[in-house]
């Protein structure tokens, strides 16, 4: 009788902080049950439904809040709102459940799909940004640079492998790929086993595979698999700067950027 949805909210509402409070409710019930019942009961239900609707409406809804949620992540607005129609129509339990389900759904979409936008160099410095994001920056003729927002493991190799195919067969005459690992705190063994397969896949098209900017934690997992092996230590750089400059040297890059204008002093 302590614990229901309206009394919880009152519970809160008079400022409970500690389980004290549910004692004292108990306790209060009980004494309301036993001596004021006879003067409770010649009060109209609709004076009680007012103070249910009261604690729930005004006591348990956060308008301000759900401003907020709308104002900055729609959708953590919109679970909001679907767990609240699953309170209010199924039960306080349902609606927990959904705000959970919805969010754990989202938690999973947004882990398998990191971003890997292509990065071009901001003129006149060494600094590598999206090109989405700034479309007037310097690309090189014959390299694709890659950047990888995420984890590299199972539920994301497959993501990636399919981004790197995408952009090889944009750029058909890419001749190296440059893969900016600095977002990528955590790889696991399939991911490792992932890096390899781009690596072969890459070869094939005849495509230079270079890795910067790899953190110890990634590269001592890289190295166990064999999979800096395979690549080549050589091709590992501190930054995507001299990842370029690496392969400008060795003189491989021909033919137009892949995507967006050469940069001065490319091949």
């Amino acid at each position: 009788m302590s614990t229901s949805l309206s009394a919880s909210s009152l519970n809160e509402s008079a400022g409970a902080t500690t389980p004290v409070a549910s004692l004292v409710t108990g306790a209060l019930v009980l004494a309301t049950l036993i001596v004021l019942a006879p003067v409770f009961s010649h009060l109209p239900k609709a004076v009680l439904g007012a103070v249910i609707i009261d604690a729930v409406v005004f006591g348990m809804i956060d308008i301000a809040e759900l401003r907020r949620l709308h104002r900055v992540t729609p959708f953590d607005f919109w679970v909001a709102v679907a767990a609240i129609i699953g309170v209010l129509s199924a039960g306080v339990l349902a609606g927990v459940v959904i705000g959970v389900v919805l969010s754990l759904g989202w938690l999973v979409y947004v882990a398998t799909r990191p971003p890997m936008p292509l990065l071009g160099r901001e003129p006149g410095t060494q600094v590598f940004r999206d090109l989405g994001e700034n479309p007037g920056d310097e690309t090189f003729s014959g390299i694709a640079v890659v950047r990888l927002d995420g984890g590299l493991f199972f539920a994301t190799a497959e993501a990636l492998e399919d981004r790197i195919r995408e952009v090889t067969e944009n750029s058909p005459q890419a001749r190296a790929l440059v893969l900016d690992l600095e977002g990528v705190d955590f790889v696991d063994s399939q991911g490792a086993a992932k890096l390899s397969e781009i690596h072969r896949l890459t070869q094939a098209d005849g495509v230079t595979l270079r890795l910067a900017r790899v953190k110890p934690p990634v590269l001592n997992v890289l190295r166990a698999a064999g999979t800096l092996e395979l690549i080549g230590s050589d091709h590992i750089h501190g930054n995507v700067n001299r990842a370029i400059e690496a392969q400008l040297a060795d003189g491989e890059t021909t033919g137009p950027p892949p995507g967006g204008h050469a940069a001065a002093g490319a091949s």
